[in-house]
């Protein structure tokens, strides 16, 4: 199979799990409960919910904006929100969220793709450490309540701490994070991009970290108020729980279907489902999450991304200057 087209196939093989996983989980939860729990749903919180939206994606923004300028200063925010915004359509139709990488880099021409690619990436690290402290401080206590005494769950959370600590250190000293991945990937593509973290400074990873925990409290915070919509009788230290644990599994898990549509709900289902929720109220509020913070920046940044498409038709059919 030609390298171009396996993308195209590997898109579809996860549309259809995407798919297949919604179906199962609406079929296990009863679709009549599913309707019936969007119907008693209390619009006040989903409303809260939909209210952070731009508070999320404003910080996502932020943090990546404030690396690039290291390499650029001369960017403004306004500009890297175009690119954050408009790289949304392409990061949901393709696999692992790659057109983000790719979006981003063609809306900011003001640094190398290469470098726009690593600075996206080390932003993903840092969401991944964030997701997984929060899901630790949740797991110790979920599994000793669920599993009892067992000498498998502190080997489960010694090996989080222990991934979860390298992860922060490599964050905070971005030189550091340049030799190791450059040693990793010896590719020289790669180790082109890794020099970017060579000019990001300390304290700035440190500045990234920070900012990445308030994001985490964000969009965590997005789930918990879905949930409370849906759910009004668990418990808000419950939900608090469920959700943490559950984007823990997610970062866990590699991406096998599109925006993790399929994953994150299944978790939901599990993990808020042993604080009270019910199956239907935990898919719901999921996929609700999946709308405000996924798709509703997509369809934002449709117009950006048909005007970039249209820019670059312009500049193909521009006819060449004359020789002299």
């Amino acid at each position: 199979m030609p390298l171009s087209q396996a993308p195209r196939w590997l898109f579809a093989v996860k549309g259809i799990l995407a798919a297949a996983a919604v179906v199962a989980l609406v079929h296990l939860s009863d679709p009549a409960e599913v309707a019936v729990a969007i119907a008693h749903a209390d619009l006040r919180w989903a409303l809260a919910a939909l209210a952070l939206v731009p508070v999320n994606v404003g910080l996502e923004t932020y943090r990546w904006w404030r690396l690039v300028r290291r390499l650029a200063p001369g960017v403004r925010y306004r500009d890297a929100l175009r690119a954050v915004v408009g790289s949304y359509p392409l990061g949901l139709l393709t696999p692992g969220r790659v057109g983000d990488y790719v979006g981003r880099a063609l809306y900011l021409r003001d640094i190398p793709a290469g470098a726009s690619a690593a600075l996206t990436f080390g932003e993903r690290m840092a969401t991944l450490a964030a997701c997984l402290a929060g899901g630790l401080v949740a797991l110790g206590p979920y599994l000793s309540a669920q599993v009892g005494e067992s000498a498998l769950w502190p080997a489960v959370v010694s090996v989080g701490l222990v991934a979860t600590g390298a992860l922060v250190v490599l964050i905070s000293f971005p030189s550091l994070a340049q030799t190791v991945l450059s040693t990793l990937v010896p590719w020289a593509p790669v180790r082109g991009a890794a020099r970017a973290f060579g000019q990001i400074p300390q304290e700035e990873g440190v500045v990234l970290l920070a900012l990445s925990a308030v994001r985490y409290v964000v969009f965590s915070g997005q789930f918990v108020l879905l949930a409370h919509a849906l759910a009004p009788h668990a418990a808000v230290s419950g939900l608090w729980a469920g959700v943490a644990l559950l984007f823990f599994a997610k970062s866990a898990i590699p991406q096998v279907t599109l925006g993790d549509l399929g994953v994150r709900e299944g978790a939901a289902v599990f993990f808020l489902g042993a604080y009270g929720v019910a199956p239907a109220a935990a898919l719901d509020a999921s996929l609700a999450l999946f709308a405000l913070n996924l798709v509703l920046p997509s369809l934002a940044g449709v117009p950006l991304l048909m005007r970039l498409r249209l820019r670059q038709a312009e500049a193909r059919l521009a006819p060449e200057p004359a020789a002299a």
